[in-house]
C-alpha cells in the first residue's frame, strides 16, 4: 500500500474545498476525514526532516567553535576526525542469511525396542 504524502494531497483538497464549497460544515468534515491520517502523516515527516536539519546545524555550529581556535581545541578536533574516520571505515555488517540460519537438528528418537 502507497502512504499518501503532504504534496500529493493538495491537488485533492484543492479540488474537494472548490467542490464542497456550498455545502453544510458537516457534510465538509465528513468527506475531509478521510484525508486527516495522510495530513498526519507529511505533518510528523516534515517534522521529522526539520529535526534533522537543526541537529546538523547544531553540530556545524559545534565544529566552527572548534574551529575558531584550532590551538585550543585540538583534543575535540582530534575526537571529531577519529569519530568521522570510525564511521567511513566500519563496514557495514551484513544481515544473517536466513537459510543459513535454519532450525538446530532435532535430535535422534531412540530405537523402539
Amino acid at each position: 500500500m502507497n502512504a499518501s504524502t503532504l504534496p500529493s494531497l493538495v491537488p485533492g483538497l484543492a479540488a474537494a474545498s472548490t467542490a464542497l464549497a456550498d455545502t453544510p460544515w458537516w457534510i465538509t468534515v465528513i468527506f475531509l476525514l478521510p484525508a486527516l491520517p495522510a495530513l498526519a502523516s507529511g505533518i510528523a515527516t516534515l517534522i521529522t526532516a526539520r529535526s534533522d536539519a537543526r541537529t546538523r546545524a547544531m553540530w556545524d555550529r559545534h565544529e566552527d567553535t572548534y574551529l575558531t581556535d584550532p590551538d585550543r581545541y585540538r583534543a575535540g578536533l582530534d575526537h571529531i576526525a577519529r569519530v568521522r574516520q570510525s564511521l567511513a571505515v566500519q563496514p557495514s555488517v551484513p544481515a544473517p542469511d536466513p537459510a543459513t540460519q535454519g532450525q538446530p537438528p532435532a535430535e535422534p528418537s531412540p530405537a523402539p525396542p
